[in-house]
């Protein structure tokens, strides 16, 4: 039986990922996750964008796998990776120059903020969530810690995190979908 070199490798875990086998998958994953981060990190400067851009692409891997026809596993992450970078490196330019274009003092001007009973249904709405899920929520929303610096002041794992934003924002939308609509006609 010949032996398989790293390339030969990668083609036969991505012809069972093809096949939806998530363990081949979390072979791929567990094999170029750092060294793609640390790719990612060279154009971004910053390991939390970089985790989230190496993140996105496994997913969008994962997600388009059976369409793919990918002949050196290797190369492709690594062109997803700059690509990704230079796409996100662009939209973050994009959005400082919009930011530098537009009056603050217009924005405030011309947006119509919610009054105080709104504000208070948004309030009463988070009082209604589970207490670490609130504690979670408020870290993030209110105090714009990331989801890893509220994993590690919680003792908790990132994922937990994660998952507890993901339902306490859907706890909202769903309770302050009568909110939404009401700012939604004003606007109009």
């Amino acid at each position: 039986m010949p032996q398989l070199d790293d390339k030969n490798i990668d083609e036969v875990l991505f012809v069972l990922i093809k096949k939806g086998d998530k363990q081949a998958f979390e072979k791929i994953f567990r094999k170029y996750y750092v060294r793609l981060t640390a790719f990612a990190n060279t154009f971004m400067h910053d390991l939390d964008l970089s985790e989230s851009v190496i993140q996105s692409i496994f997913v969008k891997l994962w997600e388009k796998r059976a369409s793919y026809e990918i002949t050196s596993l290797q190369s492709y992450l690594m062109v997803a990776v700059r690509n990704s970078c230079h796409n996100e490196l662009k939209r973050q330019k994009h959005q400082r120059n919009f930011k530098n274009t537009v009056e603050p003092d217009y924005l405030i001007e011309t947006f119509d903020y919610p009054d105080a009973g709104a504000m208070q249904q948004i309030k009463d709405v988070i009082e209604q969530l589970p207490e670490q899920r609130k504690k979670i929520f408020v870290l993030n929303r209110v105090d714009g810690l990331k989801y890893r610096e509220i994993a590690e002041q919680l003792n908790l794992s990132q994922k937990t995190v994660e998952a507890q934003m993901g339902k306490a924002l859907k706890f909202l939308r769903e309770n302050l979908l009568e909110l939404k609509k009401q700012v939604y006609h004003i606007l109009l």
